[in-house]
């Protein structure tokens, strides 16, 4: 399996990815800061201002949109990827507009946002992917499914969560495919050592993934912690 533990250190990101030796401190003020003015995810509504922009955009599947809108989205917020959000029955394709669709429960869309983005070294994750390795997941995996769980928080992590994980990986369907994107959101100082054993834990309940992406961040958006997954799906056209 492959994992992606590197930096952003290129301005390009239509290039294939690079792996960095080097630390997100290592880059100089200005360019960390353009990389993170270019490495922006928001969730777009139809009456937001498309000119706002953003590398990622996302909206609701369920929203009034139409290809036309869409199209104007993309367009104005300069993005590399439009992600669509389902959260019901409702179905919309991918096509040379929409890059992908992920599907949740309504009050996990924020977060989906927020973790894609955190998951970039220069929005502060402890163990980060590139921006090439998401627009990579959604080229392999158009339609995804969204999961979590949440974890107890404690100096012995590993411990107390570990039947917990166990359980969650079981029940989902991530037997012999292609992508996974793992994600573990803490609110203390986790240490590396303790969400290593999360990742092997997992690695140990998937069968011959290609590309197998992780990363952690700690924030304060939320008052818990938790691991989440996204996996691919076979769409259900409705």
């Amino acid at each position: 399996m492959n994992s992606v533990q590197h930096s952003i250190n290129e301005v390009n990101f239509k290039t294939k990815p690079i792996k960095s030796s080097g630390t997100k401190y290592a880059i100089p003020k200005v360019v960390f800061e353009k990389l993170k003015l270019n490495t922006q995810f928001k969730l777009y509504h139809l009456e937001d201002d498309f000119n706002v922009p953003c590398c990622c955009a996302f909206f609701l599947v369920d929203g009034e949109w139409v290809k036309k809108d869409l199209g104007v989205l993309k367009q104005q917020t300069g993005a590399d990827l439009l992600i669509g959000i389902q959260t019901s029955d409702k179905f919309m394709a991918t096509n040379n507009v929409i890059d992908g669709i992920v599907c949740c429960e309504i009050e996990q869309a924020h977060r989906i946002v927020h973790q894609l983005q955190a998951m970039l070294s220069v929005h502060g994750s402890y163990i980060a992917m590139d921006l090439n390795d998401v627009i990579s997941l959604f080229d392999e995996c158009p339609y995804t499914q969204y999961a979590e769980s949440k974890l107890y928080l404690s100096d012995d992590l590993t411990k107390q969560n570990k039947q917990e994980v166990d359980e969650f990986i079981d029940k989902l369907p991530i037997r012999n495919v292609k992508n996974l994107l793992l994600y573990a959101h803490s609110i203390e100082s986790t240490s590396l050592e303790q969400f290593s054993e999360i990742v092997k834990t997992v690695e140990r309940k998937v069968d011959d993934s290609d590309m197998f992406l992780y990363g952690m961040a700690l924030t304060n958006t939320l008052d818990y912690a938790y691991i989440s997954v996204m996996y691919p799906i076979e769409p259900a056209q409705s």
